[in-house]
């Protein structure tokens, strides 16, 4: 998903190019008085955005909010905590109708609660009191995080169709005899991102932010191994969900799948799984075949922040990064 990367790209250009103007006027800045510390609160209003094995792009961006309070810890440098919700969600349907990912057709959604402490670092320091304090600033940021996450999968569009705890399943065979232990819904992430953020008055500032989540999971869409035996899978809903490529019909969307289309470009074999039953798959989607790449799953996080500054005249240390 390139898109992510553009983001990330376009803020940095805009970064530097902040930093060269803000050069020009760093050295006629004159501290006034040792600098002040306070504390500010506020809230961030975000997109979020994914990236891992199941295929998404910018249509399948969703909301996020998230409340923080900062605190100033000198010239530069600010020690910020956050807290929030928010969505992420993937679709295979939505890949190129030739591709792997429009073959497999595995989606999810996954709503996630975070909290993150992050230090922010601003590329031209505000000494003196708060209300002096720049009136443009770019800065950038690094920290760490948990999230609880719950991947779940949308079934297969009927009247009854719903949403579906996947890791409760065990879609690759996670819990069974001889496989991987589910994997664990709490997870650390690493933030880091970069920022543009404006003084609009003597108290409020409003900031542009992009960031990107670095999990240690490769399972926030539920997919990071092989297809397994579906008659080592414990219900008849985690076959379902396990392996979706015969599906006739887009679960989420009911977009229309030429099933037919796929049997020619693939071809396709049957298994006589360990229970005695045959299983039709597409070749390079069956047993022992990669359902997902290895690696981690990332998130991006973009937004808006307000921030207000509540408490002022705290003593504040003298860092000079």
């Amino acid at each position: 998903m390139d898109y992510c990367y553009k983001h990330v790209t376009f803020f940095a250009c805009l970064l530097l190019l902040s930093w060269a103007s803000l050069q020009n006027t760093v050295a006629q800045r004159r501290p006034f008085g040792e600098t002040e510390g306070y504390m500010s609160f506020g809230i961030q209003l975000n997109a979020m955005n994914f990236k891992g094995d199941v295929y998404s792009d910018l249509s399948l961006t969703r909301p996020g909010v998230f409340l923080h309070a900062t605190r100033k810890l000198g010239e530069r440098v600010h020690a910020r905590l956050s807290i929030g919700v928010g969505r992420i969600m993937g679709n295979d349907i939505k890949a190129e109708e030739n591709s792997f990912k429009y073959a497999r057709n595995l989606n999810f959604r996954n709503d996630l609660k975070e909290i993150t402490l992050v230090g922010t670092y601003d590329i031209a320091g505000s000494p003196g009191r708060f209300f002096r304090r720049r009136d443009f600033t770019p800065y950038v940021l690094g920290g760490i995080g948990i999230v609880h996450h719950s991947p779940k999968g949308h079934a297969e569009a009927t009247s009854a169709a719903r949403w579906t705890d996947l890791q409760a399943l065990g879609t690759e065979g996670q819990g069974r005899p001889d496989y991987d232990t589910p994997y664990s819904k709490v997870q650390v992430v690493v933030p880091l991102g970069i920022g543009l953020r404006w003084k609009l008055n003597r108290r409020w500032d409003f900031a542009i932010e992009a960031s990107v989540r670095l999990s240690l999971t490769d399972y926030l869409d539920d997919v990071g191994g092989n297809f397994v035996d579906p008659s080592d899978l414990n219900s008849d809903l985690a076959k379902s969900f396990a392996n979706r490529s015969f599906e006739a019909i887009g679960a989420i969307n009911r977009t229309p799948r030429n099933v037919g289309q796929l049997r020619e470009q693939y071809g396709s074999t049957t298994y006589t799984g360990f229970d005695g039953n045959a299983y039709e798959n597409l070749n390079n989607l069956g047993v022992g075949d990669a359902r997902g790449k290895k690696g981690k799953d990332i998130y991006i996080v973009t937004g808006f922040h307000f921030t207000y500054i509540i408490d002022t005249g705290l003593s504040c240390p003298q860092l000079r990064w």
